[in-house]
């Protein structure tokens, strides 16, 4: 009897590890796409800044460009790209008390030239490089 009583709690407890092992597996499971999605956004790119003074600059593909003006000339600017393929432009914005430069994002490898339109209708060109 007492044999059998030792077999049974024996076998309960594999049993027991093995529901334990796929709960563990399961959360582990869980853990790794928690951490892919860390390590993922750990690899993103900050912002290529552009400063007021600044006529060129470089960035490769995948970017983003954040170009930086004066806070009261914000809502008067505009930004274009003489290659829409090579570079995607955002407009400058206010969403709630929260200012947004104009900016973009390199597409792909080339040279395109951004063009900023002041309030008082003065330009400025900014030529890119855009490498790979």
């Amino acid at each position: 009897m007492f044999r059998m009583r030792t077999t049974a709690i024996a076998a309960a407890a594999l049993i027991g590890a093995g529901v334990l092992a796929g709960c563990s597996s399961s959360s582990d499971s869980a853990d790794t796409a928690e951490t892919t999605e860390v390590g993922d956004a750990a690899q993103a790119l900050p912002p290529v800044i552009i400063t007021e003074d600044q006529t060129s600059a470089t960035c490769q593909v995948g970017n983003f460009l954040d170009v930086i003006i004066p806070e009261e000339q914000l809502a008067g600017t505009t930004i274009d790209s003489s290659d829409t393929a090579l570079v995607e432009v955002t407009q400058a914005k206010q969403e709630g008390d929260a200012l947004f430069n104009p900016g973009g994002k390199c597409l792909a490898a080339g040279e395109a030239t951004l063009t900023l339109t002041g309030p008082d209708g003065a330009t400025r060109e900014i030529a890119l490089t855009i490498s790979e």
